[in-house]
């Protein structure tokens, strides 16, 4: 079962007291489960957002600790202050890869809302490398949003969400 809460809502018509998370991605917004991914598309860590990366950067989207970077760093799993966790993916298909990547950030460091996390260079690829923003343990916050189709790393909100 696909999990489907997350739904596009204009910025005008968001509550007041949602929480927004600012976009650690830039490029194209599309619903998580338009995923290539069965795993990710079916929301099976949880409700979530994909991105097709249109620039090399991957900055934190709030204050934080960076708990954990995994699978040769492409799955940051971060957490804010508030407690919320999410892991960021980047999905490459298997035939390409990246020539160069820097991790900026160690496990267990303190992040702070802007600050460069990675950097990867897509120059060389064939086809969109596709990021995905998953709430581990948004549960909670509901209902979820979000406002743009395109968004820049650092400056647009990529998800609005509600306490219950």
């Amino acid at each position: 079962m696909k999990y489907t809460d997350i739904s596009y809502l204009p910025q005008r018509q968001l509550a007041a007291n949602s929480i927004a998370i600012c976009s650690p991605f830039s490029g194209k917004v599309a619903p998580l489960s338009e995923h290539p991914e069965p795993f990710f598309s079916y929301g099976t860590l949880g409700p979530g957002i994909m991105v097709a990366l249109s620039n090399h950067k991957i900055l934190a989207p709030f204050d934080g600790t960076l708990m954990q970077v995994k699978n040769a760093g492409t799955e940051f799993i971060l957490q804010a202050n508030n407690g919320l966790k999410v892991l960021l993916n980047l999905y490459l298909d298997q035939q390409q890869h990246i020539k160069h990547t820097h991790i900026a950030q160690l496990n267990g460091s303190k992040i702070t809302k802007g600050q460069r996390l990675a950097y990867f260079d897509l120059r060389d690829l064939n086809s969109p490398l596709l990021a995905s923003l998953i709430l581990l343990n948004g549960h909670q916050l509901k209902p979820i949003h979000y406002s743009l189709s395109q968004v820049t790393a650092g400056v647009d909100t990529l998800l609005t969400l509600t306490k219950k």
